[in-house]
This record gives structure tokens, sequence and C-alpha cells, in this order.
């Protein structure tokens, strides 16, 4: 503050320095009209075009108007806005096929799983999706309300739309392990994720082998096992029925494990003999801590299981997967936790493989032949953790997932 003889005088910033100011005295009388060779109406008259101009170039408040306008503006732009910051927002699960080598394999062979069919028994799915709009759906059954015309995901958390993402996705997101399949959907969880009827489950997976002559099923579903009575459920026979006709069957290990737990097995159906079962690590490798621990014999008091039927057989990626969601939302992508998850990246690689060797798989009067030696191969060649010892555990099977040294212990077993 200035005081004193000089705190009437004005201050003004310098244009080319505002740090250095100049005094005005607004009371200082100036030099008259004549000292600049002009007369006094001269003078008056270029006074009255100053104030003229000053005050039309005075500032308005602008302030509102431009809050106004930027918030129309967005408004406005909001959906191109979010097609172009989508792929920032959205985490990238592609760790998940990189280390298990599914993207090795389809890049080293050209591979998509063309010509495999695959049904994926769950909640069904929401085909517009933008990454799975154009997957090549060949069948879909609700054998939940019996409304086969309406393609659906009957699930609150989309939990089938989310495994088929997995599998088929073909957008600017994702690409899945086998976008080229020919995918076909049975809707027979409800919208909690869980089935009416056990019956339902067993229907549709007799209809994805008996009537849709599928070459893999994938079960991201299970229930835990009667320890009484653990492979006699409908849902168990009808995959056993599947098995007998040749057909693969991928399932969930169960999120039954852990502390606290009196679970002894894997779900069923996924200890049923024939059929992968499939347990869950996360990006370091290491495993989830609710992957279900599997019997070392078939029930309590069964024949033990031998190589490479031990449960589970194999671990695969299934901690914070994103996937395919409801296409409603702004970004329509979530996270996913679970063996579900982990279940679908054995499914594609198995289709994958299926595709460049299927039809070299040996025939025979049992057709559970071909689906041992493509078990024995996968038993060969999993990588196992450091902390699971050289042979089976209960929990991490065989090793994680490697779908090339996969297909290379099968092309060895062919040759």
């Amino acid at each position: 503050m200035v005081r004193g003889p000089y705190q009437h005088l004005e201050y003004l910033p310098e244009p080319e320095d505002p740090r250095m100011l100049t005094a005005i005295d607004p009371d200082a009388p100036g030099y008259s009209p004549e000292a600049y060779g002009i007369s006094p109406q001269e003078a008056d008259a270029w006074k009255q075009v100053a104030n003229e101009n000053f005050h039309r170039a005075r500032p308005r408040a602008w302030g509102p108007f431009i809050v106004v306008s930027v918030v129309g503006l967005l408004l406005l732009s909001y959906p191109a806005l979010t097609s172009v910051f989508s792929k920032a927002l959205i985490p990238d699960s592609s760790w998940a096929y990189e280390d298990t080598n599914i993207y090795t394999l389809q890049e080293n062979f050209g591979l998509t799983g063309e010509g495999i069919s695959v049904c994926i028994v769950d909640t069904g799915i929401d085909m517009t999706h933008p990454d799975i709009a154009d997957a090549n759906l060949v069948a879909y059954r609700d054998f939940v309300q019996g409304d086969h015309q309406i393609i659906q995901d009957r699930g609150d958390d989309f939990h089938g739309t989310m495994m088929a993402g997995i599998l088929v996705a073909n957008g600017e997101q994702f690409k899945g392990a086998a976008p080229n399949v020919d995918l076909v959907i049975a809707a027979a969880l409800d919208s909690d994720g869980a089935t009416r009827s056990e019956s339902d489950v067993a229907d549709a997976v007799e209809w994805c082998w008996a009537v849709m002559d599928v070459d893999i099923i994938s079960l991201s579903l299970g229930g835990d096992p009667d320890p009484e009575n653990p492979l006699g459920s409908l849902t168990a026979n009808a995959v056993g029925d599947a098995l007998d006709n040749g057909v693969f069957v991928v399932a969930a290990a169960g999120n039954s494990g852990g502390a606290g737990t009196d679970v002894t097995d894997v779900s069923v159906p996924a200890n049923v003999d024939g059929v992968i079962a499939v347990g869950a690590v996360d990006r370091n490798g290491d495993l989830w801590e609710r992957t279900a621990t599997g019997s070392t014999t078939e029930g309590a008091a069964g024949d033990a299981r031998l190589e490479p039927n031990q449960k589970p057989e194999v671990t695969a990626p299934g901690v914070d997967i994103i996937s395919t969601s409801d296409s409603a939302f702004t970004v329509p992508y979530s996270a996913s936790t679970g063996t579900s998850d982990a279940t679908v990246f054995v499914t594609g690689a198995l289709a994958l493989i299926l595709e460049r060797h299927g039809s070299e798989l040996p025939e025979s009067d049992s057709r559970r032949m071909g689906i041992l030696l493509v078990k024995q191969a996968l038993a060969d060649s999993c990588t196992p953790n450091p902390l699971q010892g050289e042979s089976h555990h209960p929990r991490w099977g065989y090793g994680m997932l490697d779908a090339l040294a996969w297909e290379r212990a099968i092309a060895d077993s062919i040759v």
C-alpha cells in the first residue's frame, strides 16, 4: 500500500514487463493543446473519439457464456469422447493370452479356431456387444425359460458374455483365444448365475453333443461334489456320455478352496475322469487362493486317480480378467476372477490345437482314446510352478497352461 504524498497516484503495469509499474498522476495539468500544435476544439474531438473506442472495446462479462458453451460442447461430443478415451479406461488382459502362449500359437500357425465347434453352457450371450457381434454363432438355446428366439444373456453380471468374449472377441479392444470357432450357446443358468434345476445343465450338455455335434463343451460352472455319490449326478452322467462320444469337456475346478473349506474335491462335473479340470492363477503365476483342491481318489473311497486324470489337470489365468460385458455400458467391459475364466483359456487353446491336429488324432472303437492322448500331452507340456514340486499338485495340477508346448506335445504324439 502506498502512503504519503504518492498515495493519490495510479500505477499501471508496463505491457512488456508487468513487474514494472508506471506512476500516473490524474491531477497533473499536462500540456495545453497548443503545445502539440492543435487547437482546443481539435483536442476535444480527439477525446470524444478515444472515449467512444474505449467503451466499444471494453471487456464484457463473457465468463458465464463461455462456461455454458463448453458444457454444451462436452454434452454433444460425449459419445465421441468416450470412444476416443475408452482404450485408456480399460485395463489390458493381453498378458493372459501372452503368458499362456495362445497368441503365439495363433501367430505361428495362423490358427483362429476355424472349423471347430464349441458349446458354452452358461447364462447366454449379448450378441450386440461390438467385440462379439461378428462371432459365428451357429445355434442358441434357452434351457431356462424356453425362449429360443431371443438371443440374450440372462445373467445380472453377464457371466456368459464375459466367458464368450475370452473365446471369440474380435474387436478393437480384445482378440479372443479362438475368434473363428463355430459358437454354440446354451443358456442354462439364471440371472444369479445358478441353475433352477440340475436337469437344465444336464439337458444343455446333452443338446451340445447329441444334437449340435460339437467338438468341445466349455463349462464355467460346477457344484460341490456329493461325498457319498460324487459321480452320480445328472450333469456328471451327461458329461460322461459326451466323453464316450469323443467330445472334449473342459470344466472349472471350482472356487471352493482356501482356508476354512470342507470341500474335498474339485466341482461336479470337473471331477469326472475324462474332463479337463481347470484351476486359476494370477498374472504372476501365483495360485488363486480359492482354487479348489482335487482329491487323490475318485470319491471318498474310490480308485486312485492316475496321470493324466489327476485333478485338477491344469491352471490358467483367472484373476482380474477383463472381458466383454453389458453392451449398454459406456465402457462395455468388466473384470472377473475365478476358475470360470481360466476354463475358457484352456477351451480356446484346445480349439486351436484341434484346428491344427484334430483330423490326425487316432481313431479307435473307444472314442476316449483321442481325449486320453490330448490330456497326456497336456500333462507333459504344462509349466510347473516352483512351489508345486515336480509331480502333480492337488491345486496347481500339472502346472500352468502353455498352449504352444501343448500343441508340440500332441504333434510329437501323432507322428
